[in-house]
This record gives structure tokens, sequence and C-alpha cells, in this order.
């Protein structure tokens, strides 16, 4: 029996065809495909397939080769078209664009149902609305630079964060993960019922459904006041729901109910765009960026994926445990020790009074671009990056707004959790930030 990832269907644009079979050898289009431990793997060209062993046979219609782009993340990354404030400038971009779309279905723990389905559709002005901003702005500026048909996988969830998109025996192996993500989480409702977390659920839900109708009859009668004002008057979005085994916050909840589904994919470039529920516990970023980097590459069957990283824009958090400046260097760091990352700056592209900006070009134009140049398309530079310090004087990579390429700094930059931009390269992307350092590198 042949059995295909949920990604493999008709309309796929794909890197390589691959599944599973009980026999040794599977034909696909008449040509032999030997089959490994329960496994195989293809190159295919382009149209309708057969593949067969000796009790199967499935038909696959329109199955094209293409450039595979992984759109993953939490809610900046999730957030679509139509909340968007650049839907009709993707829908403009997208006309005589080859790029297709499938959406991992957000079902967040075993036997849920959330009603997505996971087909592939080629991308129009008809049916985008749903599909990740970021994800298809990112897709169109790679499309600048080649003919080849696109392919965007969105896999994310808002609120998310990355422990939950690794497995547990992958926290376990480092100790201030696992206290934090996996003891800490489980250690108070050890004895809860499937039933009382039901109950917790139900009234978590009501507690939200009210908070929307106070909240949106509120904005409407102070229309005076700023997103921010109106916050602190009425509170902020209750947030996060109950512990528990149906909860998406758990550890590896995500990677069991979404992630799963993308085993082998082989996707030509990852973007990822989250940290944000990270910054309660900034310090343990780093390890657990890497160990998500490290383990998604393995289950795609990419060792040498590409991954562009959106370093977190400023937002003015109003809980006080959150680190936006420690998650940025996290990222950072990550991004300069990988050797397959390309880091873009943010900066410029937050909301202060709104964790989810609507605007959504900058983080899409910056990755999309850093992913052509990571996929030998064109050439580009993100934001300035400190080489060199000597005293006081810092030297970057490339010329700053000033026209130089050095200046005069004391203290670090970038690292509150809404900073105000003070550098800029002579393109007008903001500086990456940097620690105090007052010493010779």
């Amino acid at each position: 029996m042949i059995r295909l990832p949920d990604y493999i269907s008709d309309h796929a644009v794909l890197s390589c065809l691959t599944g599973e079979s009980d026999f040794d050898r599977i034909l696909v289009n008449g040509i032999p495909v030997p089959v490994k431990d329960g496994c195989w793997s293809c190159s295919f060209e382009n149209g309708d397939i057969v593949l067969q062993d000796a009790d199967s046979r499935i038909e696959l219609r329109n199955i094209r080769k293409g450039l595979v782009i992984l759109a993953a993340g939490q809610s900046n990354m999730e957030w679509p078209v139509q909340d968007s404030l650049n839907q009709e400038e993707i829908i403009r971009r997208l006309s005589g664009r080859d790029i297709s779309w499938i959406q991992v279905p957000r079902n967040l723990y075993p036997g849920h149902d959330c009603g997505e389905t996971m087909v592939w559709t080629r991308l129009t002005a008809d049916n985008l609305a749903q599909v990740s901003a970021v994800g298809v702005l990112a897709a169109l500026e790679v499309a600048e630079h080649t003919d080849v048909p696109i392919g965007l996988v969105g896999c994310y969830k808002g609120g998310s964060s990355a422990a939950s998109w690794v497995p547990e025996s992958d926290l376990a192996q480092d100790p201030a993960l696992e206290a934090y993500y996996v003891h800490a989480y489980w250690a108070d409702i050890r004895e809860q019922t499937d039933e009382e977390e039901d109950r917790r659920v139900a009234a978590f839900e009501q507690e939200v459904a009210d908070y929307n109708r106070r909240f949106e009859a509120f904005d409407k009668a102070h229309s005076e006041l700023t997103r921010a004002q109106k916050k602190d008057i009425v509170g902020h979005t209750p947030f996060p729901g109950p512990k528990g085994r149906k909860d998406f916050l758990r550890p590896a909840g995500l990677y069991v109910s979404m992630f799963s589904r993308l085993q082998g994919l082989k996707p030509d470039v990852l973007l990822w765009y989250q940290g944000e529920e990270d910054t309660r516990f900034a310090l343990g970023y780093s390890s657990l960026l890497s160990m998500l980097l490290k383990r998604w590459r393995h289950d795609l069957d990419s060792p040498d994926l590409p991954v562009v990283i959106a370093q977190l824009p400023g937002y003015a958090e109003y809980d006080p445990v959150k680190d936006w400046g420690t998650v940025r260097l996290a990222q950072q760091a990550v991004a300069d020790a990988d050797g397959q990352c390309g880091l873009v700056c943010l900066l410029d592209a937050g909301d202060h009074e709104n964790i989810h900006p609507q605007d959504k070009a900058i983080p899409g134009q910056r990755m999309g671009r850093m992913a052509a140049r990571l996929l030998g398309l064109m050439d580009y530079q993100d934001g300035p990056r400190v080489r060199r310090r000597q005293g006081n004087t810092l030297w970057f990579d490339q010329m700053l707004e000033n026209g130089e390429d050095h200046l005069e700094w004391q203290g670090s930059y970038g690292l509150e959790n809404d900073p105000v931009i003070l550098i800029r390269s002579a393109a007008g992307i903001p500086a990456f930030p940097f620690e105090d350092r007052n010493r010779e590198d």
C-alpha cells in the first residue's frame, strides 16, 4: 500500500515526491523507484503522475516542480491578507504570478477538527483573503527573481511558543527549558480531569467573548482615545487559556497536531516569524530556537535548509516580565552561529499600541528579499551591524544615513521593548540591536 503525506495532492507544487510503501519498490509513471525502510523519494516531471505498487494505485493531477517556501511562526505570520493594510497591493502584484498555497489545518490537539482542509490552491485575487500576508508578500518578492512556480506552505498558530513546535524529548535535553516549558506547565494540573479542563475552557471562551463585546462597545464610544489608552481602561485580551491536554501552548502540542503533517516536505526556504510569546522566558530563547531549527531540518529532510528569521519589532509591552530586547539578541546570536540563516531587522515594522501591526509590507519585503538572497537569486543586505568598536566609536558593515560607516555611541541600542530608532543604513533600514560593550573587539 502506497501512503502519501498530506501535502502531496492534486495541483501541488513540490521539490520532490516522497511517501511510504509496504513493498521494496514502487512505480512512478512506470519508472521503478526503490523503497528503503518503508520510505521512498524521487524527482518527477511536471504533469499528472501515477504511483503504483503491488496492491495500490494513486493518480495525482497537475503536480509541478517548483520552489517551496514554508511560512511558520505565530500571529504576525498568521495574520491574513484581509486583515492587513496590504490587500490591494497584494492583489495588484499577484497578477501574472504563479504562486500556489496550502495551509496546515490549525488543529490544536489530537482529535480536534478546526474545519480547515489541506488542499493546494493557485492564488488569485478571489481566494487569498485568509492567506498569511507576510508569507504571500515574501513569496511575491521571491517571484520577482524566478520563473519557476512557487509553493507557499503555511504552518503557524497565533500565540504559540517555540516550545509548542518541538517534541518534549528535545526540550528535555536542556534542563532550563525542560523546567520552564515542561515541568512548570504540568505541575499544577497533573490531576486535572478531562471534564475539569472542558469546564475551564468553556469559561475562558465565554470570558474572551464578553471581553470582545466590551472592548468593541468602548472602542466605538471613544474614538478620541488611542488603542493603548483603551486597553489601559478596558484591559487586555484574556490570554493564555487554561492549561491542559487541549491547550495548544502545552509542550510539543503543535509539533504533534500540526508540524508532523509536513514530515519530509523538503522546502527550499523557511520563513520564521515568532518569539513574542517566548519573551516570557527570554533567556531560554537562544537554546529553544536553535533546538527548533535542528528538529525541523531533520524532520523536513532538509539538513541545510536556509532559514529567514524575523527579528522582533518594537512594541510597548504592558507585561513587565516580558523582555523583547533579549529575544532580539537571541535571534541574532542563533542566526550568526547557524551559517544557514538570514536575519531581518524589523524595528521599524512594529506598532507601539498593537502587538499585531496591520501593515505587513516591511516584514514581507525584507523576509522575501533575504529568502531570495539565501536562494542565490539576488544580492541583498539588511540593516547595519556593528563589525568593530574601539572605545565609543562603532564601525558598521555598511554606510549609515549620515554618510559614514561609523559613529560615536555610548551604551546599548535597540534592546528596549519599544526602542526609538536612531541608527539607520543609507537605504533607511534600522541597525540591528547591540549590547553595551565598551571595549575593543
